[in-house]
């Protein structure tokens, strides 16, 4: 997979904001003025244009990784003869959880969802919205809470609709399914547009992160993971206002809208920029990104091809082939058509599960 660039995509391991920011052994000592540093503004904008801008975005960034960590969780659904692996957050002191809707399911199914610290707690999921992917569960009453109250400990919340374009934000997540030893991992990056229905951010989403939170740099709650945008750099994420105006149906387990269709189909190519514009070559779309591993990557696709079909239909729009990708499930083969060094080629892609 391409790596990304430091901002847009970075992959937050703990120190390495620190390492990027530590003086050299041969600096000279740090006086008392740059000992002070600025406070992180929770909705600045700005790229980072000092040392000590970056030491205090850093500061803020650690801040809410620690108070935000211990409320992520991961989430397990039964499947029959698998389970499906998603993460989600505990929003309530009597364990409201919330989650994507294609995480959660129908309503009224048992689930496992994992805390912080492995511990494995029986869930019910409730309701969800698949038109924005929004969905909820409720931990078992029966439950020990880690708090000697009994109370769970859960995320504050924000409000998705005061989001501005450029704002830093943090996502966390158990991308691959919770892992022990491993906390949920935290990715830094900043909001590309935020709508009514979804939030845009370049924080990298991987399988497994659907469902997980995303935080403002104070360390409320403003979105949820939906699903990886058609370039890594695109990802989308529901706002929490969403939430917000359907909060008493998701609870009493309704399902909103239309009723769920079934996991997304996965492709595994873009066609667009970074900038969101689609590309297009002489003859068709051109593919440019392509994860290693993805269903176009295994069926040949190669960067620069562009694609002139797609099961059948003239493609000549990025809408169109969303359109058409839509009408698939995982698991269906699709032939696709792309034009390379000068003449068409048949492929076909095995469609997998939206990651």
């Amino acid at each position: 997979m391409t790596r990304r660039r430091l901002f847009g995509t970075l992959l937050l391991a703990a120190p390495l904001l620190a390492a990027v920011a530590a003086p050299a052994a041969a600096d000279p000592p740090v006086t008392k003025a740059s000992t002070t540093l600025p406070r992180w503004g929770v909705a600045w904008t700005k790229t980072p244009a000092t040392a000590d801008e970056l030491r205090a975005m850093e500061a803020a960034t650690k801040a809410v990784v620690a108070k935000c960590t211990p409320v992520t969780v991961g989430i397990e659904i039964d499947m029959g003869l698998s389970k499906a692996a998603g993460s989600g957050v505990i929003v309530s002191e009597d364990g409201l959880v919330l989650t994507a809707a294609h995480v959660s399911g129908e309503p009224n199914k048992t689930c496992t969802v994992i805390l912080a610290d492995g511990t494995r707690v029986k869930a019910k999921t409730l309701g969800t919205n698949e038109r924005i992917d929004s969905g909820m569960i409720r931990l078992a009453d029966d439950s020990k809470s880690p708090n000697k109250d009994g109370k769970w400990p859960f995320a504050a919340i924000g409000k998705s609709g005061d989001l501005k374009k450029d704002q830093w934000v943090v996502t966390l997540g158990h991308h691959g399914g919770w892992r022990s030893g491993r906390p949920a991992v935290a990715r830094l990056g900043q909001v590309i547009d935020s709508q009514k229905d979804l939030i845009r951010t370049s924080c990298m989403l991987v399988g497994g992160d659907s469902g997980g939170p995303l935080f403002d740099l104070d360390g409320k709650l403003i979105g949820i993971h939906s699903r990886i945008g058609f370039t890594l750099a695109h990802n989308i994420h529901v706002p929490l206002d969403g939430f917000k105006a359907e909060w008493a149906q998701l609870v009493a387990a309704e399902q909103v809208g239309k009723t769920l269709r079934g996991p997304a189909p996965y492709f595994g190519a873009s066609f667009v920029d970074d900038a969101g514009n689609e590309v297009r070559g002489s003859k068709g779309l051109k593919v440019t990104l392509l994860p290693d591993g993805s269903p176009a990557a295994k069926a040949g696709l190669k960067l620069d091809d562009e694609l002139v079909s797609f099961d059948g239909t003239d493609v000549e729009t990025v809408d169109e082939f969303r359109r058409l990708l839509r009408r698939r499930k995982p698991g269906d083969e699709v032939e696709v058509v792309v034009f390379r060094d000068g003449r068409r080629q048949a492929l076909t892609v095995a469609l997998a599960r939206q990651p």
